[in-house]
């Protein structure tokens, strides 16, 4: 049983899943535990996904949507690699408690189910039962409970006493995911600084850091892991209430910390990639303490070197309550092996919402994908593409039908329509943008009828015109047909950003994904 969820996690289908496997490694946890009757829609929300305690389950559907993805995604394990397997771990729809269904006579088979080299490591990492060295209660007797079809009996696994912490841990260092799991819900108090010298590097070399938050793990709509608060030294927490401009995904920015502080990050030597996260929640109009531009100004250090000096948030990110997202390349640690971040105020508290820290490519940033989809999805060359993200205005629609003249048809099957435009943020330099669009509404055999000239919008970047006049339908030759236009040689703005503005004409603008590859100086 244990060799199978390891098996299950380990396979392709889940190793680049971390949603997933935070998913299904949380509900056997508590299964395991004999804490099935705890296995709640809330209790997966804020538990497993790091969701606040508000969480209602009205409101936000990221479990039964996980839960169905989850229920896909072993369906699909169990149809190809996991065919042979004596065990199936099942997620029974309208309910969060798994279940383990045994092939009678084959128990002894599982543990040589661990795919290659994965077996050995794993198998000396499983922890063991209570009671010392392999000793304390045995597992319950396998029990028959129902038969498949009138054919094959099945067993059911009834709850065994043995912790998963240590075998997740394994499985997840195995697939190279970094992950940093923690069990059951920890204490809610504001963090404690925790000394420099007793933090171990990080495996991975991604570092992804919620200020002021004390929540031990999120997972993010782009699948990004994030931990709570450490590192730090100075300053105190805020939070921040209400909605935040330019955000899929506000508990980012939801809480953060002000003041005059610092960040030291142990890593390995190597090249990063710094991405650090802001919003104003104070000053600005219509805001608690009024004012905006040069209200707070302040200066952030890399390694003793500025970075940002006399930096206003307002400024930067257009307006308060909006994401604003600084991109620093060819970042390393110093000879002690941290990375010193210094936030020093000149005007009001220097503040920090989340720091992200991820490998990077020496004089680039890492490629940008985003689809308009509310959740990432990979390409048929095995890229993640992101969440939708960045953007203001405009709606998202998803479409059922496939699209033809693309090898990914995935990555178009949502779109965003409207008036709208999106703020990328970037560092500077000079891009290539490409832009992936389909005609999925109007045509002869669509619902909305017309075809050429039924839509006509604009395209612009950082104010330069991209498109003019530009009908999806004439240009793909057809409804639901693939199109791709590139650009190069655009320059980011004075703040970092690469604003696309979709601005339409006749009908409504849209687009279904788009990608920013930084370009060689």
């Amino acid at each position: 049983m244990r060799a199978e969820l390891a098996a299950v996690l380990a396979s392709k289908y889940f190793s680049r899943a971390p949603t997933l496997v935070q998913f299904l490694s949380y509900v056997c946890e508590r299964y395991f535990q004999g804490q099935a009757d705890q296995i709640k829609e809330y209790s997966v929300a804020v538990d497993a996904f790091g969701r606040p305690d508000t969480f209602e389950p009205k409101r936000d559907p990221i479990v039964r949507v996980d839960a169905n993805r989850l229920r896909l995604r072993l369906l699909k394990y169990y149809r190809h690699e996991g065919r042979s397997h004596p065990i199936k771990i099942c997620l029974p729809i309208g309910q969060y408690v798994p279940v383990f269904e045994f092939c009678e006579q084959l128990a002894e088979q599982t543990d040589a189910l661990l795919p290659t080299g994965v077996g050995q490591e794993v198998q000396t990492l499983l922890p063991h039962p209570p009671g010392g060295n392999g000793t304390g209660p045995k597992p319950q007797p396998l029990v028959c409970v129902e038969k498949s079809n009138g054919t094959r009996p099945r067993r059911r696994i009834p709850t065994p006493v043995y912790s998963l912490a240590g075998l997740i841990l394994a499985i997840l260092v195995v697939s190279g995911i970094s992950l940093k799991w923690s069990g059951l819900p920890q204490s809610q108090a504001d963090p404690l600084p925790i000394p420099a010298s007793s933090i171990p590097v990080f495996p991975g070399g991604e570092v992804r850091i919620l200020c002021g938050n004390s929540a031990p793990r999120y997972i993010d709509q782009v699948d990004r892991i994030w931990g709570g608060d450490r590192f730090f030294s100075g300053g105190q927490t805020f939070a921040i209430n209400g909605p935040i401009a330019r955000s899929e995904d506000p508990v980012i920015w939801q809480k953060g910390r002000e003041g005059d502080f610092s960040y030291d990050i142990p890593l390995n030597p190597d090249i990063y990639e710094l991405r650090l996260y802001f919003a104003e929640p104070v000053y600005g109009v219509d805001q608690s303490e009024g004012g905006g531009e040069t209200n707070r100004l302040f200066d952030v250090l890399v390694n003793g070197k500025a970075i940002l000096e006399t930096f206003d948030i307002i400024t930067d990110a257009g307006g308060a309550r909006t994401a604003d997202v600084k991109v620093v390349t060819d970042v390393s640690p110093a000879s002690d092996g941290y990375l010193h971040l210094r936030f020093s105020p000149r005007k009001s508290n220097a503040l920090l919402n989340a720091v992200e820290v991820v490998p990077g490519i020496p004089g680039r940033i890492r490629p940008i994908q985003i689809t308009t989809s509310a959740y990432p999805v990979y390409s048929t060359d095995q890229t993640l593409w992101g969440a939708d993200r960045y953007f203001t205005g405009g709606r998202r629609v998803t479409y059922t039908e496939r699209v033809t003249g693309s090898d990914s048809p995935q990555v178009y099957s949502s779109e965003r329509f409207g008036n709208f435009s999106y703020c990328i943020p970037v560092a500077p330099g000079r891009y290539s943008v490409r832009l992936h669009f389909r005609e999925a509404w109007f045509g002869p055999e669509n619902g909305g009828k017309g075809g050429l000239r039924s839509r006509i919008f604009d395209v612009h970047c950082n104010g330069l015109i991209l498109l003019k006049d530009f009908d999806i339908f004439s240009e793909a030759g057809g409804a639901d047909r693939a199109l791709t236009k590139e650009f190069k040689g655009l320059r980011a703005n004075p703040q970092g950003k690469l604003i696309l503005t979709f601005q339409p004409t006749e009908n409504y603008a849209c687009i279904s994904a788009l990608e920013v590859i930084q370009e060689a100086e």
